[in-house]
């Protein structure tokens, strides 16, 4: 004859506070998370502006030999600080 012993655990209390430490936690969360988008946005829109202010630069240097050429990277500069 064979014999099967089955334990079964003690339940187990959630701990007082759990549910509210856990919505608070995952509202930091998603602090955190705009917090870190808006530096991104911020550090891609100062990359656009010095990029294109080297553009405009060295348009500017063109602007005596070739001024259709300056004029279209001046134009460049400016659509893509704006996009």
């Amino acid at each position: 004859m064979n014999s099967i012993t089955v334990i079964a655990p003690i339940k187990i209390a959630v701990p007082r506070g759990a549910a509210v430490a856990a919505t608070w936690f995952v509202a930091f969360l998603g602090w955190l998370e705009k917090v870190a988008d808006r530096r991104e946005q911020s550090r891609q829109l100062v990359g656009r502006i010095e990029e294109a202010a080297r553009v405009r630069s060295y348009a500017q240097q063109l602007v005596a030999h070739d001024p259709r050429h300056a004029a279209d990277l001046f134009a460049a500069a400016d659509r893509h600080e704006r996009s």
